[in-house]
């Protein structure tokens, strides 16, 4: 009999932290053709009782699953420091909670531990250099006095905030800043000066201010006719996070596959865009008329739970 659910992930092996730390994320989707409450388990492999802690389910385990739902599982590791190094296998598996004897296993994650890289020997000659350094750091403040400057402190600043600083600190600003994409420094704001805030220079030193043209942009990667999972992960592994999946009918897609996205393959977009990803339920099973007035799908966000009721169906006259 086959399972209730499949259950996939796009990392097989996460290496850990230095700090023993990772996360892996597993697909999970309703393949049974009814409703089903699911539980995610953490089966460590052999089964072993004293693993309990390592790995946590990130919000609830237990979640409502429509016919041909997916839901998005994140496992966070956390060993100790008393775990041995090498390998360690973790498999999320589904349970039915109506029924707790159906388990269905899912693919398998290797945990790789690192050993801590060996302790080098105190090198020495480091003291003899930082005192050569210090005295030649000293001599060099006596010669120089007030002829230095320091680059100041502007990532983060729009320009004009960071040419004033940059002129009050006794330096020049290059007129026309370097632009680079930056997915964490909003556009027009600077990303650092060159050379580097801190830095003392001689005063007068000309400073370039490299500013952000926002994220880079890409292909929308195709997934249209994928299965929904797969299509969860092609986008996860572009860098898309901020996505949502629609449901509609279709005489022409089959049931689980995406229909279209918006925006379309190909077309530009970032990290941070929204893609909308409409996938097939499948025929209409509800009668012609009501068929016929089906309006455009729902779309909710992969981590939220379908409903049958979120359709929106107008009613028959």
């Amino acid at each position: 009999m086959p399972g209730a659910f499949t259950i996939t992930t796009a990392t097989n092996t996460v290496t850990l932290s230095p700090d023993r730390q990772g996360e892996a994320t597993f697909v999970v989707t309703n393949v049974s053709g009814r409703p089903l409450q699911g539980r995610a388990l953490l089966t460590w492999q052999p089964p072993v009782t004293d693993r309990a802690a390592w790995g946590t389910v990130q919000g609830d385990a237990e979640r409502v699953f429509p016919i041909a739902g997916t839901q998005q599982y994140t496992v966070k590791f956390t060993l100790p420091p008393t775990a041995p190094e090498g390998q360690h296998i973790l498999r999320l598996d589904m349970q039915d909670v109506t029924s707790p004897d159906d388990v269905v296993q899912g693919q398998s994650v290797t945990l790789q531990v690192t050993p801590p890289p060996p302790r080098k020997p105190f090198p020495w000659w480091v003291v003899i250099v930082a005192a050569v350094v210090l005295l030649s750091g000293i001599g060099a403040y006596v010669l120089l006095g007030n002829r230095q400057a320091t680059v100041p402190i502007v990532a983060g600043q729009s320009l004009v905030e960071a040419q004033n600083l940059i002129a009050a600190a006794g330096l020049k600003v290059v007129d026309t800043p370097k632009q680079e994409n930056s997915d964490t420094v909003a556009q027009g704001l600077v990303i650092r000066p060159e050379p580097d805030q801190g830095t003392k220079v001689a005063r007068g030193t000309a400073v370039t201010l490299v500013a952000s043209s926002g994220p880079a942009s890409f292909p929308m990667p195709n997934v249209v006719g994928s299965a929904a999972s797969a299509a969860v992960i092609a986008l996860q592994q572009a860098g898309i996070t901020k996505f949502t999946l629609g449901r509609s009918y279709s005489n022409v897609v089959p049931a689980e596959q995406v229909i279209s996205t918006t925006p379309a393959a190909g077309q530009p977009v970032t990290k941070v865009s929204q893609v909308d990803v409409a996938v097939s339920l499948g025929p209409c099973r509800r009668g012609p008329l009501v068929c016929q007035r089906f309006i455009s799908p729902v779309f909710i966000s992969p981590n939220l739970r379908f409903r049958d009721d979120m359709l929106r169906v107008p009613d028959q006259p």
